[in-house]
């Protein structure tokens, strides 16, 4: 089971189709997951970045694994093009 105090961020994008790919990887590797979407949009429009640019990002997908699978999730993600 996978916990706020045993999880480890392996993901941090703001491109969809990588989140996808990524947990299909993950998937496929039988690793256990957990995903996390933050919508920034609010915040996007209340402030802008640096110089008055507007990000472009609304939103942040991450992928949490447990802490033990973390390396072996990490070797999957960084390697998943490679196959």
């Amino acid at each position: 089971m996978i916990t706020r105090l045993n999880r480890e961020q392996v993901l941090c994008t703001s491109e969809q189709q990588e989140f996808f790919e990524a947990q299909q990887a993950l998937s496929h590797a039988g690793i256990a997951l957990r995903t996390e979407v933050r919508d920034n949009s609010r915040r996007l429009l209340e402030r802008q970045d640096v110089m008055g640019i507007q990000v472009q990002y609304p939103r942040e997908y991450s992928v949490y694994v447990h802490e033990d699978d973390a390396a072996l999730a990490r070797h999957i993600l960084q390697n998943k093009d490679n196959r």
